[in-house]
């Protein structure tokens, strides 16, 4: 018999379900600010107590197809949210290739990824600045998913 990673009840222990949509409970880690650099290699921080709207974080990486729709969407993104595209840093990721894609406010920061416990991409993350609370948290599959978190917590109706 054949055993792999899922027979294992260690491994399957510290799994934590990937959330695929509005309904899923907010994760009870806080919200916490952004560090790392820019493409051209600038320090950066993306912090949340200057924030007066919602930040969406949008995890992205320059050689994921998924990822392709965000980048290009990144200039007609929401108007009710900050949004800010992170991607690792650049040991793992091309600066110029980011440099390439970037039509907004981007993040090289590997830190964020663990900060955020975001395991694959592309993934959003919704974040409430004033209580530096992550009030929600998906897989994205197209701007519409954002359009359709955004409307589920009435993001931008007050």
């Amino acid at each position: 018999m054949v055993s792999g990673p899922l027979s294992d009840p260690e491994f399957v222990a510290g799994l934590r379900p990937i959330p695929s949509g509005i309904g899923n409970p907010a994760p009870s880690w806080p919200a916490v600010d952004v560090a790392g650099v820019l493409p051209d290699g600038s320090p950066v921080v993306i912090e949340l107590a200057v924030r007066n709207r919602p930040v969406l974080f949008v995890f992205l990486t320059v050689d994921c197809t998924g990822c392709e729709l965000f980048w290009k969407g990144l200039v007609d993104a929401p108007a009710e949210v900050d949004v800010v595209a992170v991607t690792k840093s650049a040991s793992e990721v091309s600066p110029l290739e980011v440099a390439a894609r970037a039509t907004g406010p981007v993040v090289m920061s590997e830190a964020a990824w663990i900060d955020y416990r975001v395991t694959g991409y592309p993934f959003l993350v919704l974040v409430d600045p004033a209580a530096r609370r992550i009030v929600a948290e998906s897989v994205g599959f197209a701007w519409s998913d954002v359009d359709a978190m955004l409307t589920a917590l009435d993001v931008g109706d007050e």
